[in-house]
């Protein structure tokens, strides 16, 4: 059995692929041989379906597993690291010198560390 956050989010995202197929909750049902009351108990959060039943929604609606999973890091975190990596890149060599120094700096002072 899995956190009920979990079963929310992959509700939600159960109801999000099969609305983007114009497919009833019965019409999904159906293709992954669940009954029409199942697939509305994966869609409120109430029930997960199996990994099968969650591998074949996914490959129906061309969608990849993942998706129907929250992100394991933190998205904003994510588009931070990717930017800093482009300025980083558009950096000539004396540069990045100068930040890779500056972040290793920062890296070893205990009030810029995260706390796992």
């Amino acid at each position: 059995m899995i956190d009920k956050g979990l079963r929310a989010y992959i509700g939600a995202k159960i109801k999000e692929y099969r609305k983007k197929m114009h497919w009833t909750q019965a019409e999904l049902a159906g293709k992954v041989s669940a009954a029409h009351n199942t697939e509305a108990s994966w869609e409120k959060g109430e029930r997960e379906p199996s990994m099968a039943q969650l591998y074949m929604i996914a490959k129906i609606t061309g969608a990849s597993v993942s998706e129907f999973f929250p992100p394991l890091v933190d998205e904003s975190s994510m588009l931070m690291e990717k930017e800093l990596i482009t300025d980083f890149r558009n950096l000539n060599d004396q540069g990045q010198t100068l930040a890779a120094a500056a972040v290793k700096g920062l890296s070893q002072m205990p009030e810029y560390r995260k706390v796992n």
